[in-house]
């Protein structure tokens, strides 16, 4: 019996260090770089400039860009968003895996994913 009980401790503390060594993973996942972020900010507005006609300029690339603030908090949660700024558009993504989270127009229009996911449909990995 003592044989079982030492196994079973050994299991169950295996498989709280795997736990642990995939969350510290999660928590530490690396940022998208600043480059692929405002690549990705360019396809999404390109894909707002082809399905409302706009004529949103693209080709100097950002004027700015920066992510939320870095707290514990923020990184614990994966709370992390790149902002970029592109021909007086603000482009929001996911500083994890760059998706399209929202885009805030300089007269304060704004379109997020859920009105139009079709149009942010772009295959992250490959891009």
């Amino acid at each position: 019996m003592r044989v079982g009980k030492k196994i079973g401790v050994l299991i169950i503390l295996l498989l709280i260090m795997v736990t642990l060594v995939i969350g510290l993973y999660q928590i530490q996942k690396p940022l998208l770089p600043e480059n692929q972020a405002l690549s990705k900010a360019i396809m999404y507005l390109d894909a707002v400039n082809r399905n409302m006609d706009l004529t949103y300029n693209t080709n100097n690339g950002a004027e700015s860009s920066w992510l939320n603030e870095d707290t514990f908090w923020n990184q614990l949660t994966r709370d992390r968003t790149w902002t970029i700024n592109i021909d007086g558009v603000a482009v929001d993504l996911d500083a994890y895996t760059g998706e399209f989270i929202d885009m805030v127009f300089p007269m304060d229009g704004v379109i997020t994913r859920g009105e139009h996911p079709d149009w942010f449909e772009i295959d992250i990995d490959n891009s």
